[in-house]
């Protein structure tokens, strides 16, 4: 039986394969729209961003975990295209944010790199709404 997802991806339906994903409970929860620029180019944005979105002590930046939690969904989303060739797990990520996340909301962009074998490449760009 071949995996559904891995047929969307293989024929280019990108909008199906986006809507499979925005109703996965995760995304949901966490509030994010997934969308795909490309095969390997997705979009994950949190624009209504609430107060369990905030971090610290009365801070009004996004909380690190939720950056983070975006950053790791649009890397993973970039390895989609290579679904027919099974499951795929973080394995390692590396965050580096050069200033804090604005609460008005954000987008991430992720991009694969290179594959070797199994191991896909990419990275993730955030943006803040401003």
């Amino acid at each position: 039986m071949k995996n559904p997802l891995a047929e969307l991806t293989e024929i280019g339906h990108w909008d199906d394969v986006a809507e499979h994903f925005n109703q996965l409970g995760f995304v949901k929860q966490l509030g994010v729209k997934v969308s795909f620029d490309g095969p390997d180019k997705p979009r994950c944005e949190l624009r209504d961003v609430r107060d369990h979105h905030l971090g610290g002590i009365g801070q009004d930046y996004i909380n690190g975990a939720v950056t983070s939690a975006v950053i790791d969904l649009a890397l993973g989303l970039t390895a989609v295209s290579n679904a027919s060739l099974g499951f795929f797990a973080t394995k390692n990520i590396h965050i580096d944010l050069a200033k804090p996340v604005e609460r008005d909301g954000f987008y991430v962009l992720g991009q694969a790199d290179q594959r070797i074998g199994k191991n896909v490449y990419c990275e993730a760009t955030v943006y803040n709404w401003q």
